[in-house]
C-alpha cells in the first residue's frame, strides 16, 4: 500500500467534546494520530465547535474530501465538505519540520503567496524556536488569486500571545505576508 502524509482538522456541528472523542474511541485509519478539541478560533471568530486534529499517513486511495467524509460518517453527520482544514499530500505540500507530540496549544499561520516552500521551512524552523515548539509542520492550504495560501502549523506548551509580536516580526523581516490564525488547545 502507498502511503501519504496528512494533516488538518475537522470540527463537528451539533456535536460535544464527550461525544466527539467516543466516536473516535475505536476508529482507526491507516497510520493516523488523532488529537482532540473543544472549540478553536479561526479568521478571527470564536467557533464553539468539538473536533479532531489529523496527522500522520493514509492510503493514497483517499482525497481530502474522503477522509472530511470519513470523519463525519463516523459522528453520524451528513457526508459534506465542512468545517474542516484537511491537507493531503496527493492535493497539497506537506513538510514535516519537527515532530512531535499533538498536546497543547496549535496554532495554524497563513503566509500569502509568493513564497517558496523551503524558505518557508526555514521561517517555520525560526519561529519554532522562541515559541519552543514541539511540533512544526509546512502544508499547502486553499488558493488565493490561483496561488496556494502555506500554513505553518505550530503546537506550542505556553501561549502564543506571548511570541506573537515577536513571530510576526519574522514573517515581516524575511518578506512574507501574514494571513489568517488558527488556534485550538490540543488535549
Amino acid at each position: 500500500m502507498i502511503m501519504q502524509k496528512i494533516r488538518g482538522f475537522v470540527y463537528f456541528e451539533g456535536k460535544t467534546f464527550d461525544e466527539v472523542n467516543s466516536s473516535f474511541t475505536n476508529f482507526h485509519l491507516d497510520n493516523v494520530e488523532l488529537g482532540f478539541f473543544r472549540s478553536l478560533f479561526r479568521y478571527n471568530k470564536n467557533i464553539l465547535e468539538s473536533g479532531v486534529f489529523i496527522d500522520g499517513n493514509v492510503d493514497d486511495k483517499y482525497s481530502s474530501k474522503d477522509i472530511v467524509n470519513l470523519f463525519r460518517k463516523q459522528v453520524d453527520l451528513e457526508e459534506k465538505l465542512r468545517g474542516c482544514d484537511v491537507s493531503i499530500e496527493s492535493e497539497d505540500a506537506l513538510e514535516i519540520v519537527k515532530k512531535g507530540d499533538l498536546k497543547g496549544n496549535y496554532i495554524g499561520i497563513r503566509i500569502k503567496p509568493p513564497y517558496q516552500l523551503e524558505q518557508i521551512k526555514d521561517l517555520a524552523y525560526q519561529i519554532g524556536e522562541p515559541t519552543n515548539a514541539s511540533n512544526i509542520f509546512v502544508r499547502t492550504v486553499e488558493s488565493e488569486n490561483e496561488n496556494p495560501l502555506v500554513c505553518i502549523d505550530l503546537i506550542i506548551q505556553n501561549s502564543y500571545e506571548n511570541h506573537k509580536q515577536q513571530v510576526e516580526q519574522l514573517i515581516t523581516d524575511n518578506k512574507f505576508t501574514l494571513g489568517k490564525y488558527s488556534y485550538m488547545k490540543l488535549e
